[in-house]
């Protein structure tokens, strides 16, 4: 059960729709990103997956 409601929470999320977040995968290590509409990156967040990166990055605002 709780490996299907995993399953499905991947696929409700898809990173190429968030438009002021970028994402990166640079030396096994995932960066997020808010950005401005120019790219201009405001605050950087950094995990070992693409969500401890998101979190970070929300940790980083507050």
């Amino acid at each position: 059960m709780n490996e299907t409601r995993n399953t499905l929470n991947v696929h409700l999320l898809n990173t190429a729709e968030l438009k002021n977040l970028k994402f990166e995968l640079v030396n096994l290590e995932y960066s997020a990103a808010l950005i401005d509409s120019t790219g201009y990156e405001i605050v950087k967040g950094y995990g070992e997956s693409i969500e401890d990166a998101m979190n970070d990055l929300h940790h980083n605002l507050l």
